[in-house]
């Protein structure tokens, strides 16, 4: 797989594994005096520590919104963390840094794994119905506002 960033040429895994998944996605063309993160001065270890260091409790990332379909999927991304560590000898606020991006992606292979007990379990929550004809014995449903019984 291939990843291009900002419109430049693409990385493959190999690639962006070698220098760093940070850094292949912070490298800019900014001039030097601009470039608060230098990408080409960072390795795959440093570009790690500098972001591990300043968001000691992780940098998530999520989706925000799936514009499209498979096979190319375009969405809306979110990568956000508390600032709670130093970053470059820069002091910590506390506070939520965030960006947004938008990325395509081309699905080629889908595999899922999951506990289908989890969904189960929910449906077992309920009392068991009893198929004698018993009324005593049959689920109620309940109104929750006006406790009136629903037959």
């Amino acid at each position: 797989m291939d990843r291009s960033n900002e419109g430049r040429e693409g990385l493959n895994g190999e690639e962006t594994l070698r220098i760093g998944s940070y850094n292949a996605l912070m490298k800019n063309s900014l001039p030097k005096e601009f470039q608060y993160y230098k990408a080409e001065e960072e390795t795959f270890e440093s570009s790690h520590e500098v972001f591990r260091s300043a968001f000691p409790r992780g940098f998530a990332w999520e989706v925000i919104h799936v514009y499209s379909g498979p096979p190319i999927i375009a969405f809306k991304f979110r990568h956000w963390g508390f600032f709670e560590g130093p970053y470059k000898q820069h002091a910590p606020t506390g506070e939520m840094v965030q960006f947004y991006g938008i990325a395509t992606l081309k699905v080629e292979e889908v595999e899922v794994y999951y506990d289908p007990a989890e969904l189960i379990a929910g449906f077992l929550k309920g009392k068991p119905i009893s198929e004698s004809g018993d009324e005593d014995s049959k689920s109620k449903l309940e109104c929750p506002f006006a406790k009136l019984n629903v037959k």
